[in-house]
Parts: structure tokens; sequence; C-alpha cells
């Protein structure tokens, strides 16, 4: 007998479960086809495959963003460090910005790949798409790695936990 879904674990409790997972926090961006930039804040990004080196992201179906990687958007994937939470707010809707000025949090520039890159982060990955695969609400897209821009390797990361940023002294 193949295993069910419980019919009472509905967004609220699985949000509610999910608040106990503490993540890293990146800001994945990108440049569309009119050379627009994009950009958002994730948790759902994960090491792949070290051969050949690879990552996955999960975005929004319905976001820009997916639609620049399914056209085939080269992206980068900055991983936070603690003192970037102001830059994590702008990408992830929580200031009331939009488009190209999330952009003027932090420090921008272009990376090998044409990715916007965020100077400071902990390390910012450059990849090009290799797959994607729809599922529900968004899209999983596999990045292969084609550069890494390491930052300082003793800044502390930017977490998510229980609804909040925070540090790891403070998760």
């Amino acid at each position: 007998m193949r295993a069910q879904a419980s019919p009472t674990v509905g967004p609220v409790l699985f949000k509610q479960g999910m608040r106990a997972l503490v993540g890293g926090v990146a800001v994945v961006t990108a440049y569309d086809a009119s050379g627009a930039s994009l950009g958002l804040t994730a948790t759902s990004v994960s090491s792949l495959s070290v051969d050949p080196p690879s990552l996955l992201v999960c975005v929004n179906a319905a976001s820009a963003m997916a639609q620049a990687l399914a056209d085939g958007a080269a992206f980068g994937v900055n991983l936070l460090a603690h003192e970037q939470a102001e830059v994590a707010q702008a990408f992830g809707g929580q200031r009331p910005v939009r488009g190209v000025g999330r952009f003027a949090y932090g420090a921008w520039h272009r990376g090998a790949l044409d990715t916007p890159l965020l100077a400071g982060a902990r390390v910012a990955f450059e990849c090009v798409v290799a797959q994607t695969m729809a599922y529900a609400t968004h899209r999983i897209v596999v990045g292969r790695v084609a550069e890494i821009h390491f930052g300082d390797p003793a800044a502390r990361p930017l977490l998510y936990h229980d609804g909040r940023y925070a540090t790891t002294e403070e998760a």
C-alpha cells in the first residue's frame, strides 16, 4: 500500500513545522532577456553534486526569475554574511522595494558569467542552467557551477530560523 499525505497538513501547518529548520540565506540573481536585474532571497538552496559541481535552487514558478532561468539565463547564488540581513530583507519582500530598487541594497558587480554578484557575500556561485523541473507552485533549477568567488572566510553566515534572520550564536 502506498503511503498517503495527511489531508490535515495544509500550508499553515507545514510553514509552522518548517520554522524549526535552520537555513542559510542566499540571494539568487540574474538578468532577464531584456537586461533587467532580477533577484530574490532564498533558503531553498542546496548542494547537489560535486561531479559535476552542481547546486539546486527552488523559485516560485510565477516569478520573473523562474522565467529567466527557464530561458537559460546564467544566475548567481550569493550566500549572505550575517551583516547582510538588510539585503536579504530587500530581496525577500519584507521591504517595500521592487525590481532594480532592490539592488540599491549592498554593493553589486558583474561576475565572469555576467551575473549580479554581491560584494561581501561569504561565497558567490555563478551557474549555468543544467535543468529545470516543475513541481506544484515552484521550479526546481539545477545549476552547473562555473565560477566560485570566496569572501571573508571568517564572516559568520546569515541564517533564517523561526521566521527571523539570525547568526550562528542566535539560532
